[in-house]
């Protein structure tokens, strides 16, 4: 006569497994590959100002504007490549926008100023705090403004977070609006951002 509990006991632990595999699963999500022309809009500013060619997202700098994501996102990794293919320029992430579409949206900035990589603030009277970051560690991370430099952003729960080039440079919030579209913006002198993936948690 076989035992009944051997039996359980592998039930049991396979049942464990599978459980852990799909609580795995549901925190990594898959990652986007977020495209040109399919997940992305001009929002605000000139429509000629941005274009892509081979892969690379380029913007002329001019307007001031931003290319916003047609969705909205709250609980995000983002990685992205950005290099300023002239000045050490000008440039940003925004998330969370809210309200009318302008010039300055209200959202929180990830900055792309080459000088203050990766500040995060609010923007356009959103609410909030700010953090300037470490300037050691940006100082550190930050390559020459020709060559790609990598930018990863974590939102969670109305936190984000910021690394440059895989060095962790800030966090701030938590921020009362916790969810909106993302965009790219243009500031002043041309930039181009390449693999803009998105992983939501």
């Amino acid at each position: 006569m076989f035992s009944r509990i051997p039996i359980l006991a592998v039930l049991a632990a396979l049942s464990f497994g599978l459980a852990c595999q799909s609580s795995t699963t549901e925190q990594s999500g898959a990652v986007d590959v977020l495209d040109f022309e399919k997940d992305f809009f001009v929002a605000f500013g000139d429509p000629a100002s941005w274009k892509a060619d081979g892969g690379v997202i380029q913007c002329n700098g001019t307007p001031n504007g931003y290319l916003s994501t047609r969705k909205s996102y709250s609980n995000y990794v983002l990685t992205l490549e950005f290099r300023y293919p002239e000045q050490a320029g000008n440039s940003g992430v925004f998330n969370y926008i809210s309200g009318e579409h302008k010039v300055w949206p209200a959202c929180v900035e990830v900055q792309g100023l080459y000088s203050r990589l990766a500040q995060i603030f609010p923007l356009g009277g959103a609410e909030g705090p700010r953090s300037d970051g470490d300037e050691e560690a940006r100082a550190k991370a930050r390559k020459p403004h020709t060559e790609w430099n990598r930018l990863e952003i974590t939102s969670r729960d109305g936190v984000i977070g910021a690394k440059l080039n895989g060095v962790f440079i800030g966090e701030s919030g938590p921020y009362p609006v916790r969810q909106g579209p993302i965009a790219l913006q243009s500031e002043g002198a041309p930039v181009h951002f390449r693999n803009v993936e998105i992983r939501e948690m």
